[in-house]
């Protein structure tokens, strides 16, 4: 058993990087010896499980060094890993711009000169209707069954004062497929709900009554997939994906998101 324990603390071997981590637990030996660790990767062709000890160095061993409790363990995550690892399961988020068109406002504009007020164009919106398509690629050899895809998009609509000063508020579009099958190889698209942008700048050298107006701003800053599986034994195994990568950390998952009113048209103006 001496050897067993030499072989946990000195054995590394390196595995695909893209495998998603597990959770932090304590793995007994039938001796009553135990080791602190998450497993990381498992290399079914060698039938070895890779472990990362608390310390940061990783091991690799055979499951059945252990007590059963978790071979059965590391057999369940072995089963997931095809859902787990990006190179086995590809998850590709595109963003699509579908629409745009523009608005004109008027307003009522007053000539000191003439004596006379008229109706002008004083400002133009401009809207964007944006959707992501969700590429889902399944390059394992079984299926994947009985997915949900829930995601939220991420969005910023502000107000630019002359002053140089912006008010920004973040906003969501929430969103969810359930029941998404994947056979063996097969491939499968999926879009989400759109989120139009607004901007709007005002156009003329017009003097107006209560001070110079706001200009309108606005952006998609990304999306957060959060794909969800259920394991042979039930328990729910989840996935994060980001696009782009950079606003991972950045935002908290919202659980009640309540989206915006569909942006209806009016004097639309194709561009």
């Amino acid at each position: 058993m001496g050897k067993l324990i030499l072989l946990l603390c000195a054995w590394i071997v390196v595995f695909s990087p893209c495998c998603v981590q597990g959770e932090m637990r304590e793995f007994k030996l039938p001796d009553g010896r135990s080791l602190n660790a998450e497993i990381v990767g498992y290399n079914a062709k060698l039938g070895l499980a890779e472990l990362k000890r608390e310390d940061g160095k990783r091991v690799s061993v055979k499951p059945d060094i252990f007590v059963e409790a978790d071979q059965a363990y590391i057999k369940e995550w072995a089963a997931m890993d095809g859902f787990r690892n990006a190179a086995s399961f590809k998850v590709v988020c595109k963003k699509e711009l579908v629409e745009k068109w523009k608005e004109a406002e008027e307003g009522t504009v007053y000539y000191g000169d003439k004596g006379s007020a008229e109706k002008e164009t004083v400002s133009e919106s401009k809207f964007e209707r944006y959707v992501y398509e969700l590429n889902l690629e399944n390059r394992n050899a079984f299926p994947l069954d009985g997915l949900t895809v829930e995601y939220r998009i991420f969005y910023e609509q502000g107000r630019s004062e002359k002053q140089g000063k912006v008010t920004v508020e973040e906003k969501t579009v929430p969103g969810s497929f359930d029941a998404v099958q994947l056979g063996p190889q097969e491939k499968k698209t999926l879009k989400t709900e759109p989120v139009v942008i607004h901007e709007q700048e005002f156009v003329g050298d017009y003097i107006y009554k209560h001070g110079d107006p706001e200009k309108v701003i606005g952006d998609v800053k990304g999306i957060w997939l959060r794909i969800n599986a259920e394991s042979p034994t039930g328990q729910t195994i989840t996935r994060d994906v980001y696009e782009p990568a950079s606003i991972e950390g950045k935002y908290k998952w919202p659980e009640s998101v309540k989206p915006d009113a569909p942006k209806k048209k009016k004097g639309k103006k194709n561009v």
